[in-house]
């Protein structure tokens, strides 16, 4: 009995592809870094707590916002986790400030 099997084709990206690519898949992680960190903040009561929690992996706006901060503020002098607080703690104080960011959403009490 003779199986014919298909030769493997490569797939051949560009520079730019392979770096939105690779850009892509940096912001996912860090996005599901960033909701674990609120997430565990939230349990242990660290900041305003004040994030949508049910629906912060929807929260696009938001997300992206974080992201753009944590950008701003990386330093390569600075742990990764403490960048990230700080991230959270601002973005926490806009939602304090900014009370119609999201009204599309309730904030879990």
């Amino acid at each position: 009995m003779e199986t014919h099997i298909e030769p493997k084709t490569t797939v051949h990206l560009s520079d730019h592809e392979m770096e939105t690519i690779y850009r892509i898949r940096q912001c996912l992680y860090w996005e599901m870094d960033f909701i674990g960190r609120c997430r565990e903040r939230k349990k242990e009561g660290i900041g305003l707590c004040n994030l949508p929690y049910q629906t912060l992996s929807e929260e696009k706006k938001l997300l992206d916002l974080a992201y753009e901060l944590y950008n701003d503020m990386e330093d390569s002098n600075t742990a990764y986790n403490v960048t990230l607080d700080l991230v959270i703690d601002e973005i926490e104080k806009y939602i304090r400030d900014n009370p119609c960011w999201n009204m599309e959403s309730e904030v879990d009490e």
